[in-house]
């Protein structure tokens, strides 16, 4: 019989939250049962072994700016009910499995949820790419793997594939410079790309020598009253490419700057999440740009590179470990029953780099 805890608990969707709410108070944190040895016998077609199964303890949890989505009103790319138990990207300790793939002790690295323990099914199919273990090295510190498995793959495929981003620019302007994903984009774009003028934009004046020390050669806080004179004076030639995590008034601003043929990567809109697009403001006024400059605007997920993996994983791991990327984390170490306020310290816009919630046990 499997021998992993009989309950967990966890943390639920207890409704969908209200624009500008905080988030974190539409959680209820409940017990379930984990298995129950009755349904799942030892043996037969509903056992364990049958079915794959392969139990966690979960340690590491990512904050997600679209987490705020997926719990509101409006829909999402993933979207959660009441009474769905959270869901996140994620590291745990296997403490049970019947796939050969994995051991009592490994690390591995998937989607995973709000909760104490998991069990997968098979987990090449529980949600692509499904379970990766983790190697020694990576499992020392978790939440630089979760850094560069979710927000170092979107600036990746973000930069090169959605925006065709080349060493043939000139220009590039990237938002929200010190966060999760505009960290890693500012030094592909810097370190990989040598792209010569890149202009950060962060929300205070203590992040600006974070984001030129990635490779900003301007760095401007959009909170500042003169942002926009500061955003024009940085950019007398125009710019190719705008990195867009934020939307609303900044993406107005800075598509007034962006030359003739020029592109957009919209790869966020924060700016709209804890409204939900309800704010006038939250909408883009200059579209017609998109016609009079002939602009290239897309918009991706990350999964929409799946195939492309195989390829784009190692290589950016292998930037890093040559150093020419560093992984900025902010770890919010909390105990179980506080989990939910890590996603209210994200949209607080506080941390810098990823911020992963570490479980103290």
């Amino acid at each position: 019989m499997p021998s992993s805890p009989g309950i967990t608990r966890q943390w639920v969707l207890a409704r969908r939250s209200e624009p500008n709410e905080d988030p974190s108070k539409t959680f209820e944190l409940e017990e379930t049962v984990l298995y129950n040895s009755m349904l799942e016998p030892e043996y037969g077609p509903n056992s364990w072994a049958a079915k794959k199964k392969v139990a966690i303890k979960v340690h590491w949890l990512s904050n997600d700016p679209s987490q705020r989505t997926w719990i509101g009103r409006q829909a999402s790319y993933i979207v959660m009910n009441p009474g769905d138990v959270m869901r996140a990207w994620g590291v745990g300790q296997v403490i049970e499995s019947y796939k050969d793939e994995f051991k009592r002790g490994d690390w591995v690295y998937g989607m995973m949820s709000w909760s104490e323990y998991i069990i997968y099914d098979d987990p090449a199919t529980t949600y692509p790419p499904g379970l990766q273990k983790l190697t020694e090295e990576q499992a020392k510190d978790p939440a630089s793997y979760i850094a560069a498995r979710l927000t170092g793959l979107t600036a990746y495929y973000g930069l090169l594939h959605a925006g065709c981003a080349t060493s043939s620019d000139q220009t590039i302007i990237i938002s929200t410079a010190a966060g999760a994903t505009g960290a890693f984009a500012v030094q592909i774009a810097k370190n990989i790309l040598k792209i010569p003028n890149i202009i950060g934009i962060t929300g205070s004046d203590e992040k600006l020598p974070i984001i030129r020390d990635l490779g900003c050669t301007v760095a401007l806080n959009y909170k500042s009253p003169d942002f926009e004179k500061k955003l024009i004076a940085a950019t007398p030639r125009l710019v190719d490419l705008y990195y867009d995590n934020v939307g609303g008034e900044m993406l107005d601003m800075c598509m007034r700057r962006i030359r003739r043929k020029g592109r957009v990567v919209a790869c966020g809109s924060v700016s709209s999440y804890a409204g939900e697009g309800t704010a006038k403001e939250s909408y883009p006024k200059e579209w017609r740009l998109i016609i009079t400059q002939g602009l290239t605007v897309q918009g991706f997920l990350v999964s929409d590179y799946l195939d492309d993996f195989e390829k784009g994983i190692p290589e950016l791991m292998g930037w890093i470990e040559q150093g020419k990327i560093k992984v900025l984390t902010t770890v919010f170490e909390t105990p179980f029953d506080r989990i939910p306020e890590g996603l209210s310290r994200l949209l607080d816009g506080k941390n810098v780099g990823k911020l992963v919630t570490k479980i103290k046990y």
